[in-house]
């Protein structure tokens, strides 16, 4: 998955190609883990639906694959939305300040968004630790899986902090970093 970053006027070299690497790797893992729980959940729980309807019985064990599931699904979304810069935002201080005064204060905000998220991870690591006793009946799996799945999505907006930080650095025009264009969803 390819994450377009054309908008970022002045960015080039060799920093800008390894920027453009971390992120298409943290894009592409994102998107994996978002498509293959997808995918799995809709094949497991459409072969329940054909095993309810042929025996009038169930599996037992796709109705436990959402909430293993689903906050992979959810977390490879918020992470690919932080890559996209397709988070909810207001921008009219942003728009209002020189181009300097908007640099700092993203980079002052990435700062935050780093700092934060890879706090949020720390502490899931404790979360991973409390629920890695409960085990799902039919499958056996513990619910640590799915508390990783925040972990992981949380170290991936960490990360993307880092790359936006790193990347409004050396952008000749701040506001164009991560800036979301509607256009590009067609």
């Amino acid at each position: 998955m390819a994450v377009s970053h054309g908008r970022e006027q002045g960015v080039a070299g060799f920093p800008a190609t390894l920027l453009q690497a971390a992120d298409g790797a943290i894009a592409a893992v994102a998107a994996a883990a978002a498509i293959l729980s997808l995918v799995v959940l809709f094949l497991a729980l459409g072969a329940e639906v054909v095993v309810r309807y042929l025996t009038t019985q169930g599996l037992g064990w796709p109705s436990e694959l959402p909430n293993l599931l689903f906050p992979w699904l959810v977390m490879g979304g918020v992470v690919l939305a932080a890559q996209k810069g397709a988070h909810i935002s207001v921008t009219l201080m942003l728009d209002m300040l020189p181009r300097a005064a908007a640099r700092a204060l993203l980079l002052a905000m990435q700062v935050v968004v780093a700092a934060t998220f890879f706090y949020l991870a720390y502490i899931g690591l404790a979360v991973i630790e409390i629920t890695g006793s409960e085990i799902y009946p039919v499958t056996g799996i513990s619910a640590r899986w799915a508390y990783l799945s925040l972990i992981a999505g949380f170290v991936g907006v960490g990360l993307t902090a880092v790359t936006t930080f790193l990347r409004l650095l050396i952008a000749e025009d701040p506001r164009s970093v991560r800036a979301h264009v509607s256009e590009e969803e067609i």
